[in-house]
């Protein structure tokens, strides 16, 4: 199972000098750089809009091309790219992922979404019943973009345009992995029938994403409509991560940490509860059940507290058939200089239990 690392770019209220947008973003590359010395594999960034406090991460192909020039090997991912035509215009996404593959040497991941929040959604003028129809219409010729040296032009309900030569191409032949952003059990399908990977960033425990793993491998077996040049079957959910020395200190940071990502994820679900749109019924009816969660599953799939605690996590999620497990780290308001020492004592105490680092251990805090 291989490892990532996710940043939202969170910057919690109270706004009281704790974190600046500006620290928020250098931060966040110093822990990147980091993580990769450590030996993760994979960082991906999210695209938000109008989240103040959960996320300000508006621009990931901006963000992720800095990344890129700080880093070697971590695999370079946008998790996700928010594709209807009104969030970004289909070639420009083309456009900007293939400027991006280049940048990191042939290192993009591109995952695709269409937003989850009315705030962003609303923001956009997009209809929450079109969000699903319009990333149908756009993802296949995304990828004609890529592979075919002159585009033959496209009409459709969404967006159109004449042949054109897109460039740059990607450097990646015939084009870099292909994601896409799975909470409900429909979208797991969906990726499994278009055979290209799930990133599991939803709402819930985290032990919630088991049985949408286990369909998901059965349907990509034969994927119904492939979108991509080549399957890519794979299934990485995320979690937040603290490890400390002190278990209480673990619990006290790492702990609030999740609650902080947890109850402000369920804060931008909750308009959903008044809210019906096609596509959208699975995020309806969790915004309206007000169900104890699942404590056992939490503490088996958590991954905050001491180095063992943390280890049997990740045992977890390797157990149950995971292909990457991605770790947010910088969340609520744990301070920068606890994030890496967080993530030194992972390398130093977890990553060996399962594989050698890329390098050396960390040095002691």
């Amino acid at each position: 199972m291989k490892l990532g690392i996710l940043y939202e770019i969170c910057r919690p209220e109270p706004f009281d000098g704790f974190l600046s947008e500006e620290e928020a973003y250098w931060q966040a590359v110093e822990q990147i750089a980091r993580a990769e010395e450590i030996g993760f594999e994979y960082v991906w960034a999210v695209e938000h809009h109008f989240l103040e406090g959960y996320s300000v991460s508006s621009a990931p192909e901006v963000f992720l091309s800095a990344v890129a020039q700080h880093t070697r090997t971590i695999r370079i991912g946008h998790g996700v790219r928010l594709l209807p035509p009104r969030f970004n215009h289909p070639v420009r996404s083309a456009e900007m992922a293939a400027v991006l593959d280049i940048m990191s040497k042939g290192r993009l991941e591109m995952g695709v979404g269409r937003s989850l929040t009315t705030a962003e959604l609303g923001g956009f003028e997009i209809s929450p019943d079109e969000s699903r129809p319009m990333l149908d219409e756009v993802l296949p010729e995304l990828v004609k973009m890529w592979t075919l040296d002159e585009y033959p032009g496209f009409t459709g309900k969404y967006f159109s345009m004449p042949p054109r030569k897109v460039l740059p191409k990607p450097i990646q032949k015939p084009h870099p992995p292909l994601w896409m952003a799975c909470t409900q059990p429909a979208s797991f399908d969906l990726a499994a029938d278009w055979g290209i990977g799930a990133l599991c960033f939803g709402v819930g425990a985290p032990g919630n994403a088991l049985g949408s793993l286990r369909r998901y491998k059965d349907r990509i077996r034969a994927p119904g409509n492939p979108i991509g040049h080549f399957v890519n079957n794979a299934v990485a959910p995320a979690t937040v991560m603290y490890c400390g020395e002190d278990p209480t200190e673990s619990f006290e940071k790492g702990g609030a940490a999740a609650l902080w990502f947890a109850s402000n994820a369920e804060r931008l679900f909750s308009p959903w509860a008044t809210t019906e749109a096609k596509g959208y019924e699975y995020y309806t009816r969790i915004a309206r059940e007000h169900r104890e969660r699942d404590i056992s599953l939490m503490l088996k799939y958590g991954c905050v507290g001491t180095p063992d605690a943390v280890a049997s996590g990740v045992a977890a999620y390797e157990e149950a058939g995971f292909d990457q497990l991605i770790f947010l780290v910088q969340a609520g308001r744990i301070p920068h200089k606890d994030i890496m020492r967080s993530l030194d004592l992972f390398g130093r105490e977890v990553l060996p239990r399962f594989r050698a680092p890329n390098l050396p251990p960390a040095p002691a805090p």
